[in-house]
């Protein structure tokens, strides 16, 4: 592909890769109540709600370090109390990159994804990442082996 081509396309932006499916549950609830909602909706993360106002982000991580790893009742623990916060988040319109720089910055897997009024509108993980990475990465040796059939026939 010639590097005229390349730079027309348009980058990848958050929005394109990110999870549109946002669980979130009332902060009062306990870890036990979160990890069902967790499991069955097939998620890794679930924001934390205060009425209409998002305060944390509770990930899978978090319930092992803070109930399992604790040897916890799940039953009993808040998870108010074992959530990640502030939660940190990126705009919609931003690289692919720039997610993956705020991840290693603060040392998190998830990020939420806000619009352009601080509206959460999605997740994304280091999976939504690595997937678009594999993707582009399938992209290049399909390019190759195209060009090295164009050759060939030449």
């Amino acid at each position: 592909m010639s590097k005229r081509m390349s730079r027309s396309k348009k980058s990848t932006t958050v929005e394109d890769i990110m999870n549109k499916k946002i669980v979130s549950i009332d902060s009062e609830s306990t870890a036990l109540k979160l990890s069902k909602l967790m499991a069955k909706k097939g998620v890794s993360s679930v924001v934390l709600k205060d009425g209409d106002k998002i305060i944390g982000i509770l990930t899978e991580r978090d319930l092992v370090r803070n109930v399992c790893a604790a040897d916890a009742v799940a039953s009993k623990v808040s998870a108010a109390d074992i959530m990640s916060t502030p939660v940190r988040s990126v705009n919609a319109n931003s690289s692919v990159e720039r997610a993956a720089e705020l991840m290693v910055k603060y040392r998190v897997r998830h990020l939420a994804v806000e619009d352009d009024y601080n509206s959460i509108v999605g997740i994304v993980t280091t999976t939504d990442i690595a997937k678009y990475i594999q993707s582009k990465l399938d992209n290049e040796v399909i390019e190759a082996q195209i060009m090295e059939a164009l050759s060939a026939t030449d």
